[in-house]
């Protein structure tokens, strides 16, 4: 029973301390989603109503793939099976790192489409462009 104490310690503290900023990671979590909705490996995302962001990737894109190359950019996202992908804004995350996640799933879809370009151009016969 101590573990219960424990998190209901950390829940008081959240909830004691930390209530007033959570707008600032709804606000983040929106500009996320913001983000997300103008990207072609995206094909839907959940309605933001915290601080959680669940997109859904195109068929045409490996999900782990994605989650590799935003590790790569400093993005933890993680995988809720399928090609669900799920972003979280927090404590730690202020406007700079939004801005740089941003960037990251930009960057994202570059390289996915570097990807696709290799794919086809590998699988291309040869003498034929």
């Amino acid at each position: 029973m101590r573990q219960a104490g424990f998190l209901a310690a950390a829940g008081l503290y959240g909830l004691e301390h930390n209530i007033d900023r959570l707008k600032d990671d709804h606000r983040r979590a929106v500009q996320l989603s913001n983000k997300l909705s103008g990207l072609p490996y995206v094909a839907s995302i959940a309605p933001v109503e915290s601080n959680i962001v669940i997109f859904y990737v195109v068929e045409s894109v490996d999900p782990n793939r994605l989650l590799a190359i935003l590790g790569e950019h400093g993005v933890k996202a993680c995988s809720m099976g399928g090609s669900s992908i799920r972003l979280v804004t927090h404590l730690d995350v202020d406007d700079e790192a939004a801005d740089r996640a941003c960037h990251a799933l930009e960057a994202a879809a570059a390289a996915i489409s570097l990807d696709k370009l290799a794919c086809t151009l590998a699988t291309k016969p040869h003498g034929y462009g």
